[in-house]
């Protein structure tokens, strides 16, 4: 139910333009869809990309929210290249101000400038701000970059950090993507409430209570960008080490990332069997296909917030691999729910690989898992979040 003539403003994401319409990533569509039900208008503050045609079908298209308003920033590749566009942020959030009177500012850490929502707005303005990841860790804890660079790269960040945390300090609610930025926050006298980020609907719940798992063909399936951070050149080491002892397992990869031909020429060089690479999945209908087709889910990231493709997995009857990164280890329980391993050890995902592989784990676990992970929903969620009295 709506807050009637509520209005809100949301410096979230990026949106994309073909011809005379926007596109939002369907996740990203997806929350806006329950987000609107909450306030007669929404204004979104978003650097604005061209679409091409052919990229259309991952994308949700806000042309059909009558309620929706898009207030243009420019097109941005990465933070550094936001840098130079701050008078212009400063600019528009001036004019939005002037033009909406928002009862709700909603900004994303770390959407370039979202600490501007400090400065503007009647004192009445409710103000949230809301971490889903947390950058400096991630610097910090990716192994391919130097020290030095670690340090530069932090250094330059950080302007951007304690703006943010002065912001912080007049929101009137803080949210974070797990429980551990809300405890970092926390050193810092921030008060945050930690989250758990969730797509979850309904029909994405799936668990064969009768499977039987074939334990010397196990499945093994990674979801998600290919990229330094998400650690799935740890999974694929991993996964050529146990295929010592299990010739006839297989991994499937599903997502696009920089890495993907370095990948793939790992899995050449290494001769390394049974992988396969199925790019991005646009189509929410194959994708939980291929997640209720495979036995264990590996994910070997530096740095989450509260990762929603674990969740999917768990959804979905998977038993999940991971580091225990970001509000993981807060929220399920080592060898009950979830296995943990080490960050970028190669070695114990392998150990742990072979510790389900009895089988009887394997069943317990996804079990376990699903029952909890069935009290994450979407909509708990936003409600959580948007829906402010």
């Amino acid at each position: 139910m709506k807050n009637m003539n509520k209005k809100i403003l949301l410096h979230a994401w990026p949106i994309y333009r073909f011809g005379n319409e926007f596109f939002l990533p369907f996740t990203n569509w997806t929350y806006l869809k329950e987000i609107v039900k909450y306030y007669d208008q929404v204004v979104l503050l978003s650097p604005v990309s061209p679409l091409n045609e052919g990229n259309l079908e991952g994308f949700g298209n806000l042309n059909i929210f009558s309620n929706v308003v898009i207030e243009e920033l420019p097109e941005a590749k990465s933070y550094i290249s936001n840098v130079k566009y701050f008078f212009k942020y400063k600019k528009k959030y001036k004019e939005l101000f002037n033009k909406y009177d928002f009862d709700v500012v909603y900004s994303r850490y770390p959407a370039p400038f979202g600490w501007l929502q400090k400065y503007y707005g009647r004192n009445e303005t409710f103000r949230i701000i809301h971490y889903v990841g947390d950058p400096l860790d991630t610097i910090e804890k990716n192994p391919n970059l130097s020290r030095l660079k670690k340090k530069l790269y932090g250094l330059f960040f950080k302007p951007e950090d304690l703006m943010f945390d002065a912001a912080c300090r007049k929101a009137d609610k803080v949210y974070t993507n797990g429980h551990h930025i809300s405890d970092k926050l926390k050193n810092k006298g921030i008060e945050a409430i930690p989250v758990i980020s969730s797509t979850l609907n309904e029909t994405d719940y799936y668990l064969n209570d009768s499977k039987e798992y074939q334990l010397d063909k196990l499945k093994f399936l990674y979801v998600g960008y290919l990229n330094k951070a998400k650690g799935i050149e740890v999974v694929l080491e991993a996964f050529r080490l146990y295929q010592k002892d299990f010739p006839f397992s297989s991994l499937t990869i599903v997502g696009k990332g920089e890495l993907e031909e370095h990948l793939k020429n790992m899995v050449q060089e290494k001769s390394i069997s049974n992988v396969e690479f199925k790019g991005h999945i646009d189509n929410r209908e194959i994708l939980l296909s291929v997640l209720r087709t495979h036995d264990i889910f590996a994910f070997g990231s530096f740095s989450e917030g509260s990762p929603r493709v674990v969740l999917e997995a768990m959804a979905n009857g998977l038993t999940v691999v991971s580091t225990p990164v970001g509000s993981l280890p807060r929220v399920f329980e080592s060898n009950k729910d979830i296995v943990f391993a080490d960050f970028n050890s190669p070695k114990d995902f392998c150990e742990k690989f072979k510790m389900l592989s009895s089988g009887d784990k394997l069943t317990t676990i996804s079990k376990n898992a699903f029952s909890k992970v069935k009290m994450y929903t979407i909509v708990e969620f936003l409600r959580n979040i948007f829906k402010v009295d």
